[in-house]
């Protein structure tokens, strides 16, 4: 009688904890079999993440009364194409992040996605990812090989501070409801005299009512730096994007436009995209175009054209197609940069020898499943 009495409260108990906090474990697995051809090479391959970062997460809030709560995320990148991670491991590399949310907003601490980058994924028809990812260009070649933005900060940032307001607790901080914002501070941890690499300050405000979405965003980062900065021992990149989208009838339009300069002559590049996600019935058809040009003596830049199918099995599965085409201008040396952490497909494996890399195409089909 008494074990079973010890057992109806330990249940008791767990009901409890369980009804006050919650944990949930997802995963996404999408792969693809490609081909890319480029610069007098080629080269097809069974890869990953052409439609969405494949990845697998742990993400968790515990209610702490009175509005609060506290939140984790972890996310690893995953190459399901040989079983691994980014660099033979799985780490939670995509995002780390431990926080408070209330009705003031949400405090988060972590590695997690820039201000600065999330407009390059929500007014991007491919997400950022595959052979029509905008992001090929507008964050790939150039100079510095990242088209005039910080390899350090570009995407994500480590040892960030944020301030979200107008998204879920503990949520993707892609759209928010009315009005919201990101505001981000990264720590460079360095030692005193030792140059800030690293380090990031931006912040990102929009709306998004009913059909429509604009956001705004602008930062400033310390990284490796150009020839002219070598003594100081880094530059300071700025970064500016604006983007807009609106659903009319079967289709969303979408435009992007920015700006990724330093104090470095001849290291400003500016990009701008439009695109749409049309609707086909049980499938949709992305379509975008983007343009790159750096104020270098010889204007080197590149346009992309991309245009996909992706048919929706279920709410969890979807196959897709995509075919991409880049076209280098000048000295241009702007190639597909794969996803999840880029290298595929791998045909080019220096930037800025000064030789322009040529038109390239690429395309690809797949399968996406997620739990």
């Amino acid at each position: 009688m008494k074990k079973s009495l010890v057992t109806l409260a330990g249940l008791a108990f767990v009901g409890v904890a369980s009804a006050q906090s919650s944990v949930t474990l997802w995963g996404l697995l999408d792969a693809d079999v490609s081909h890319y051809s480029q610069g007098g090479r080629s080269r097809t391959m069974e890869s990953t993440s052409g439609n969405s970062g494949s990845q697998l997460g742990f993400r968790g809030t515990e209610d702490l009364g009175g509005g609060l709560s506290a939140n984790f995320w972890l996310e690893s990148s995953l190459l399901n194409n040989t079983g691994g991670g980014l660099g033979g491991a799985l780490t939670f590399n995509r995002r780390s992040t431990v926080s408070l949310s209330s009705g003031f907003g949400e405090v988060r601490l972590g590695r997690d996605y820039t201000p600065s980058f999330l407009n390059h994924v929500v007014f991007d028809p491919f997400g950022d990812s595959g052979p029509g990812a905008g992001s090929n260009i507008t964050l790939g070649g150039g100079a510095n090989g990242l088209a005039g933005s910080n390899g350090l900060t570009a995407v994500r940032a480590n040892n960030s501070l944020q301030y979200l307001w107008g998204f879920a607790p503990n949520a993707l901080a892609t759209v928010g409801s009315g009005v919201y914002a990101q505001l981000m501070y990264a720590l460079p941890g360095n030692v005193s005299g030792t140059p800030a690499l690293g380090e990031y300050t931006g912040g990102r405000l929009g709306y998004a009512n009913g059909p429509m979405n604009a956001a705004i965003s602008y930062s400033q980062s310390k990284g490796a730096p150009y020839a002219a900065d070598a003594a100081q021992g880094d530059s300071t990149f700025k970064e500016f994007n604006l983007g807009g989208s609106y659903k009319l009838g079967v289709a969303r339009l979408m435009a992007h436009v920015g700006t990724n300069n330093s104090d470095v002559a001849g290291t400003r590049y500016t990009h701008w995209s439009v695109g749409a996600t049309i609707d086909a019935g049980p499938a949709y058809i992305p379509i975008a175009f983007t343009s790159v040009k750096q104020n270098n003596a010889t204007s080197d830049g590149a346009n992309q054209f991309a245009a996909g199918y992706v048919y929706v099995l279920s709410k969890r599965t979807s196959v897709y197609v995509t075919v991409s085409h880049i076209t280098n201008k000048n000295n241009g040396t702007y190639t597909f940069q794969g996803s999840n952490g880029g290298g595929n497909p791998g045909i080019e494996t220096a930037f800025g020898s000064g030789t322009s890399f040529g038109s390239g195409t690429g395309y690809d089909i797949g399968l996406k499943t997620s739990f």
